[in-house]
């Protein structure tokens, strides 16, 4: 459990993340995660010739077997809870066998059965910071004791709401990142990727282990070992950013390495995530399953998303392994799911469950989503379930939630208020944190009080703010002993310029490397 002198870094992923500019005030969904990885580059790069060539023939089938049946996965990203959802480390376990945390997640399951998704994507080891152990060497030595817990209550979750899961392994920024905050190394092991030796005891001591505890699950339909892993490698890469990358040969000998054991211990699929439709070319001969890429606005001019799937000349079928639920200037949901159902592509996973990065927008689009999956259900249901019900559903409750935040400008001050529901009546202590942009230790810890002329509603008062920086804040809920019961992150992000509240903008690439520059 954590107490608040453990807290002086829990923000240090998503706080170094943003510079000024715009207007208006940036209020999170209190997703608690960080934001997704690159989504739109200024500068397209140019295509990079096929490293292996195409094999000259369409994909066999546009369905994947799921449950004895050829299915379309019409899935969504659960990309993460806390942001460290298996393992533990600097911060604390706030992992999903974490009493609040598994609340919550079940919660979240009840809630996207209900709304007819039937299979989602989970992050698992992501850019290294949890469940791996290391020694001095850089070689993994194992996982911690926290990880099998977490897996199994994932599992738990899964089993209990009949959906199924897609666990991706790592992201491209277990090497593109190396930076610490705190005592978390976010990424940083480009050398286990380079260096055969270390790879493999990644390979025996966490990646075999895990893979072994899911084989005795039919829940993990697929594994996919890496996500974008382009936006780290040198030919397919070639802005001049701040990421490491590594040559594609190296990364296709992890991905292969990776796929092998998968299909050794598992009777699960395996796919690599491309971060675009032209890059999924470089990971033939690997042994996939099926092949996967993301599709965001930016790729609309130069890669359509109604490109047929048989246009790609690959081996096995393709998935949309992402693309914006709520936040695409071209297409509504609906239309995604027609156009990859229609096209020959084998599902399509919409970015995300979570709220706030402003493409996801779940809430407002999951009844499109049912509509159009109770339209399909013969060939989206990957089983027995029932189809969804029209319309908005009742959401499960979380054992500790805000709700109505908003900021305002009070002479010298800026007031944080929010009302905080705690269903079971429970004793707790908030408090509101204040950071600024780039840094991971608080500026201000303000215990909330009852906000004056605002009855059910609590206030932060923070007296640091000035003209100019970018700050976030934060929010604690603490028992009365102290000890920390839920963390909201960023819950909003403003800046204060010609004396009124405006809008940091966002440096995505920051976000995605994990700490400020």
């Amino acid at each position: 459990m954590k107490t608040r002198r453990a807290l002086q870094w829990l923000a240090g992923v998503t706080v170094a993340t943003a510079v000024i500019a715009g207007i208006g005030v940036a209020v999170g969904a209190g997703s608690t995660g960080i934001a997704p990885q690159e989504r739109a580059p200024e500068v397209v790069p140019p295509l990079v010739a096929p490293l292996v060539a195409p094999l000259l023939a369409p994909a066999p089938t546009d369905r994947l077997t799921t449950a004895g049946k050829p299915s379309f996965w019409a899935g969504l990203n659960y990309p993460w809870k806390t942001g460290q959802d298996f393992g533990t480390g600097g911060w604390g376990h706030s992992g999903v066998s974490d009493s609040t945390t598994y609340q919550e997640i079940d919660a979240d399951f009840a809630n996207m059965a209900a709304e007819g998704v039937r299979v989602v994507k989970w992050r698992v080891f992501s850019d290294g910071r949890y469940g791996l152990q290391f020694d001095d060497n850089g070689a993994v030595t194992g996982l911690d004791n926290f990880f099998f817990p977490d897996i199994d209550a994932a599992l738990e979750i899964a089993t209990r709401h009949d959906m199924r899961l897609v666990f991706t392994l790592f992201s491209s920024g277990f090497w593109t990142a190396d930076c610490r905050s705190g005592t978390v190394h976010l990424g940083g092991h480009a050398d286990i990727i380079t260096d055969a030796a270390k790879r493999q005891t990644m390979i025996d001591r966490a990646v075999v282990p895990l893979l072994d505890r899911l084989a005795a699950s039919d829940r993990v339909v697929a594994l996919e070992v890496i996500a974008e892993p382009e936006w780290g490698i040198v030919e397919l890469n070639q802005e001049q950013d701040s990421r490491i990358k590594l040559p594609v040969g190296v990364v296709r000998d992890f991905a292969s390495e990776v796929t092998q054991a998968i299909h050794q211990h598992t009777r699960s699929l395996a796919t690599v995530e491309s971060n675009r439709f032209s890059n999924m070319r470089n990971w033939q001969h690997l042994g996939l399953d099926y092949y996967s890429f993301s599709w965001y606005d930016w790729l609309e001019a130069y890669e359509p998303l109604a490109t047929p799937a048989s246009s790609a000349n690959l081996d096995r079928p393709i998935v949309i392994g992402e693309y914006p639920a709520g936040g695409s200037a071209y297409y509504a949901l609906p239309e995604v799911l027609s156009t990859a159902y229609s096209l020959g592509y084998a599902g399509a996973f919409g970015w995300s469950y979570w709220d706030g990065d402003g493409i996801s927008r779940w809430r407002d689009v999951a009844p499109t989503f049912s509509g159009w999956v109770a339209g399909h259900w013969g060939d989206v249901s990957l089983g027995s379930a029932t189809a969804p019900a029209a319309g908005h559903m009742h959401e499960q409750q979380y054992p500790y939630a805000y709700q109505d935040l908003a900021l305002r400008l009070d002479g010298a001050a800026t007031v944080a208020e929010m009302a905080i529901n705690v269903p079971s009546g429970e004793a707790y202590v908030p408090h509101g944190y204040l950071y600024q942009v780039g840094n991971t230790e608080p500026l201000e810890d303000v215990r909330l009080t009852a906000a004056p002329g605002a009855p059910g509603k609590l206030a932060a008062r923070f007296t640091h703010p000035v003209e100019g920086p970018a700050y976030t804040v934060s929010l604690g809920i603490f028992d009365p002993s102290g000890s920390l019961r839920k963390w909201f992150n960023n819950l909003a992000t403003f800046a204060i310029t010609g004396g009124a509240l405006t809008t940091p903008k966002v440096d995505t690439l920051t976000t995605e490397l994990g700490c400020g520059g």
